[in-house]
């Protein structure tokens, strides 16, 4: 659900607004940009094997053309989807090289976003002493962002925080990111904080206020036809649910909707979850 699609930093060709017609695009790069397009589309659409292989050709194919900038762009894109496959440590090896090329090139946004992934990669991970290295380093240059790559942050630190029980701090900076995303009308943005503010409001057994908070989520997910946020948002709301003790029918209902989607998605270890919870109320999934 936090994950951030990185796919809309492939480059595309400027249309000519001169009457002399373009020069023509050498073989190796028309070929490199195909795969590249080919390789977003399915990042974009979830098939992640298909992305997987197709960012591997793009990138095999920007190296070749001595391509820095793009290079970064297909190792960032192939760790995402190596991320989503399970291979984590492929994932944060690329993500690495990546941020390292972009150090190299002082491309400081790309940088950040190359950060933020890892900082999601170590916490899928259970990283604990890792991610808390790397936040601290990160706290040092974190003050000059701005707009949605400080949302970006400030969300994931939110995160960070309410598993450390820190659960003012996480509100705060969930509060500020939900304004800097706001601010731009990022929807995807403002639904990924709204449901960490559920989680949040979990943790601190706030059940009643938790199912409200997912309730708000899905239906800000199901507005953008966001299968994954729609699921995970279904599970958030009937466990608080259940957790709350209310509206069995309900809760029972969303489970067992949310289970059938995880499975569709192939999203396993949600889908066990909402098994579970359909179990503890009495219900075979």
């Amino acid at each position: 659900m936090n994950r951030i699609c990185f796919a809309g930093l492939v480059l595309v060709l400027a249309g000519c607004r001169s009457a002399k017609p373009p020069p023509p695009v050498p073989m190796p790069v028309a070929v490199a940009e195909r795969n590249a397009t080919q390789a977003a589309k399915l990042s974009a659409e979830g098939n992640w094997s298909g992305a997987a292989g197709a960012w591997e050709r793009a990138l095999s194919e920007y190296r070749l053309l001595n391509d820095r900038t793009n290079e970064a762009i297909a190792l960032h894109n192939l760790g995402e989807a190596r991320e989503q496959l399970g291979s984590l440590d492929s994932a944060h090896q690329l993500l690495e090289e990546a941020a390292s090329i972009n150090a190299a090139r002082k491309a400081d946004e790309q940088w950040w976003r190359n950060q933020i992934a890892l900082l999601q990669i170590e916490a899928k991970a259970h990283q604990t002493n890792v991610l808390s290295e790397r936040f601290a380093r990160l706290e040092s240059r974190s003050g000059n962002l701005k707009g949605t790559l400080r949302g970006l942050f400030l969300n994931e630190r939110g995160l960070w925080q309410t598993g450390r029980r820190e659960f003012e701090k996480a509100d705060a900076d969930y509060v500020e990111a939900f304004r800097l995303f706001a601010a731009v009308d990022d929807g995807p943005g403002m639904a990924a904080v709204i449901s960490n503010e559920a989680l949040l409001l979990e943790r601190q057994e706030k059940f009643q206020a938790a199912a409200d908070k997912w309730r708000d989520a899905l239906a800000r997910f199901e507005k953008m036809s966001n299968p994954l946020g729609i699921a995970i948002s279904m599970l958030g709301r009937g466990r608080a649910l259940v957790q709350a003790k209310q509206n069995a029918e309900e809760a029972r209902d969303l489970l067992q909707r949310a289970n059938r989607n995880f499975k569709t998605l192939h999203q396993e270890s949600e889908a066990s979850e909402a098994a579970e919870l359909l179990k503890n109320l009495g219900q075979k999934s």
